[in-house]
């Protein structure tokens, strides 16, 4: 089995956060092992849409849904380095037009 770090960015996501309603992103990294990186996408991707917590909060509708994708991976040599130096919380942001930027 080889060993995985996944960088997940999550999109699209319609939230009420502190009583504004609007969309938001989110990165998250994943440690895991698994035969090959198609499958370790696959199991992190199942994990992040049968999260309760978060499809609890989600109020998208059925023809808006939210994008999950692989931002970047790492295929490690060891989790041993791996420590609380490394955030596995996910790290959301407020989606914005890009007219709004300026």
């Amino acid at each position: 089995m080889k060993k995985y770090r996944l960088l997940i960015h999550g999109r699209n996501f319609l939230l009420n956060r502190d009583g504004k309603v609007a969309r938001y992103g989110f990165y998250q990294n994943f440690f895991l092992e698994s035969p090959n990186l198609n499958q370790a996408e696959r199991l992190v991707t199942s994990r992040i849409r049968l999260d309760k917590t978060l499809s609890g909060i989600t109020l998208n509708k059925a023809n808006d849904p939210p994008i999950i994708d692989l931002e970047t991976y790492w295929e490690l040599d060891s989790f041993d380095y791996v420590g609380d130096h490394l955030a596995t919380d996910r790290t959301f942001y407020e989606e914005k037009k890009w007219w709004r930027f300026w």
